[in-house]
């Protein structure tokens, strides 16, 4: 895109350089969040990254999804891994939706498809969140540029995780052991930012100590690309997700 900083477009040159791809753009209005990225495969001549449109330039969150394939590339071939949800993955989040309390018919109902989108939902941040926080520190500390941006970028972000906490359908909300990766992640923010505002709703909903928790694996853990799919498999156990997901070796 042409109105990119120039710090951007050294970012999406190293991609093109490790990966031999470029990248596209293709705005979405209806995208679910705020930008994705489909790496090229099967021949494809490029990688295509999806955006919501914003009134804020998209070179935080252009640098963001990048990160995301930097890393993957820093791994030897060998140790690159794609991320492969299991399709009972919504089974596991009904037996939650079910400990604990009485529901109607009308939420019985409804739990199907409420299921399934908490799972998608809790498996997507379980793959992201984590290693999308090394790409932020690497942002934070390589490309103070894009500072203002992350920050804005980092601020919308939180406010979905708002938007999460509050989200029901009926009596069904969602499990409270799949929300400790947005504690974590509202307490890195917090740390990044300078800024003690992001973790305060989750201290009020008694979801802290697991964010807490995370955290104190995300800190000891490697900060090497080759040790994400282990960072992510440490989350995992520590909120009852192992077995949710497999890791399948990388086919360009």
């Amino acid at each position: 895109m042409q109105y990119l900083q120039s710090v951007t477009k050294s970012i999406l040159k190293r991609v093109e350089e490790v990966t031999g791809k470029s990248i596209q753009f293709m705005r979405d209005d209806n995208l679910a969040v705020l930008s994705t990225l489909q790496m090229a495969r099967n021949g494809a001549e490029f990688h295509v990254l999806r955006y919501r449109p914003s009134n804020d330039p998209i070179d935080y969150f252009v640098a963001f999804q990048a990160g995301f394939v930097l890393r993957l590339f820093e791994c030897d071939p060998s140790n690159r891994f794609d991320f492969l949800p299991d399709s009972d993955a919504g089974r596991r989040v009904d037996v939650l939706l079910k400990a604990g309390q009485a529901l109607g018919a009308t939420d019985l109902d409804a739990m199907p498809a409420f299921a399934d989108r908490v799972a998608q939902w809790a498996l997507m941040n379980l793959r992201s969140l984590p290693i999308g926080m090394r790409i932020d520190q690497w942002i934070a500390a390589d490309y103070p540029e894009l500072r203002e941006l992350q920050h804005r970028g980092i601020a919308v972000q939180q406010q979905q995780s708002m938007d999460v906490l509050a989200f029901r359908v009926g009596k069904l909300t969602v499990p409270t052991t799949l929300l400790g990766t947005l504690a974590a992640y509202a307490l890195f923010a917090d740390r990044l930012m300078g800024s003690e505002t992001f973790a305060i709703p989750f201290q009020a909903s008694g979801l802290l100590g697991h964010g807490e928790e995370l955290m104190r694996i995300w800190d000891t853990a490697p900060h090497r690309p080759d040790q994400d799919c282990a960072l992510v498999d440490q989350w995992a156990a520590a909120s009852g997700l192992s077995g949710w997901y497999s890791w399948v070796p990388y086919q360009p």
